[in-house]
């Protein structure tokens, strides 16, 4: 028996024509569902709001008016087996983890979303750059990130190449120094590393400035243009003045809500608080790059003393020493997802850091509950004694 069959929850075997009452044994709740021929052989791995419901669509007859994309199941289903899961951010590492269990070499094609999009440098490299990646931690250098997107990347290396005049053509580096003047070094936008201009150690240095603003150090730069620029209007260099707020603004639109979580991808760290089988209760989440644990559940309200035991053990997890593998690319891919998604569906994501306060991660729940639909205890009802406000007549 293979060992991924004790990850799941349940188990049923059927036979065709599947029928209401052998469906009867599965539960009607979120979670994953495998469809699986004779033998335990996997066909399928589904996530559901409804295992039950679920379940029944996808072996159902089919329509013969309508054409159908997905393969007819009927006749090789066997087994059924599932696993519950209270919330759509758990539904979906539920899924990956069966993947990566039942099909280690093929999972890759299976989740709805994709790994994280990443800005890649490396300044002492051969061909110093920045580029935009999915495959973080792919090799030396600093990546930074997560984005929603590769456009959102690109344009985040595009304000960093505007403010710090850096060259936007791989070709120009490789050929440097003996490379022929680009169009935006003789505009004056780039520092002219490929035709010698510029030396390529010089280049790296900025290359490394570069990638320190990126990572949040920003303060002393900018305050060195501020400087400049006040410098160059009282000498009246309005021009270079002028450039040099031009450079500042592209800069400050690194501050833009688009970017907010964009940091260094080694303090990929966050906090999870996700919905549970209770209105009163929530799961936690513990993530260190690629890692995800799971923690103790916290009531709602939430109670201080819960959270910090579930800071604490955030703080183990991210003490403890782990080899960064490629499915952890797609568990980083998935808490990405969520990052961007809607407040209905991302729960409570918090960037971890070893100075957060407990009332910090209970404000961020009472903010989210109204989507999450955590609700506290009703007030215990109290018996009105004859004679007060609101209470029935004597006699």
């Amino acid at each position: 028996m293979p060992d991924w069959l004790k990850m799941f929850d349940g188990r049923l075997e059927v036979q065709p024509p599947l029928t209401d009452e052998q469906l009867a044994g599965i539960p009607a709740k979120r979670g994953v569902v495998l469809l699986a021929a004779t033998q335990g052989t996997p066909i399928v791995l589904l996530t559901a709001a409804d295992l039950r419901a679920r379940t029944r669509t996808r072996l159902s007859s089919p329509d013969p008016d309508e054409r159908r994309k997905a393969p007819d199941l009927r006749n090789i289903t066997r087994e059924i087996l599932w696993k519950l899961a209270w919330g759509h951010f758990e539904a979906d590492l539920t899924f990956l983890e069966l993947a990566c269990a039942v099909w280690p070499r093929e999972y890759a094609g299976m989740p709805a979303w994709r790994p994280a999009w990443f800005v890649h440098v490396d300044s002492p490299g051969a061909c110093p750059r920045f580029a935009r990646t999915r495959e973080v931690f792919g090799g030396p250098g600093r990546y930074f990130g997560p984005f929603a997107d590769g456009r959102s990347a690109e344009r985040f290396i595009g304000s960093l190449q505007d403010a710090f005049d850096l060259c936007r053509q791989a070709e120009c580096l490789r050929k440097a120094p003996h490379g022929p003047p680009c169009a935006y070094s003789q505009m004056g936008k780039c520092l002219g590393v490929g035709d010698g201009r510029t030396s390529m150690d010089q280049y790296r240095l900025v290359l490394a400035k570069a990638a320190d603003f990126a990572a949040g150090r920003r303060k002393e730069y900018l305050d060195d243009l501020r400087a400049r620029m006040k410098a160059q209007a009282a000498a009246l260099q309005f021009e270079q003045a002028a450039a040099t707020k031009s450079r500042m603004e592209r800069l400050a639109e690194l501050d833009a809500p688009a970017y907010a979580h964009v940091a260094p991808a080694e303090e990929f760290r966050f906090l999870l608080v996700q919905p549970s089988q209770s209105p009163r209760r929530a799961k936690v989440f513990l993530v260190d790059r690629g890692s995800v644990d799971r923690g103790d559940d916290l009531d709602y309200p939430p109670r201080l003393d819960q959270v910090r035991r579930a800071l604490e053990q955030m703080a183990r997890h991210v003490a403890a020493a782990k080899d960064f593998t490629e499915p952890d690319r797609w568990r980083m891919g998935l808490v990405s997802h969520y990052l961007y998604s809607s407040d209905q569906r991302r729960g409570v994501m918090l960037r971890w850091r070893e100075s957060m306060p407990a009332e910090e991660v209970a404000s961020a729940m009472e903010a989210a509950s109204k989507h999450v639909r955590w609700k506290a205890p009703a007030p215990p009802r109290t018996k009105k004694v004859k004679g007060e406000p609101g209470a029935p007549p004597a006699g």
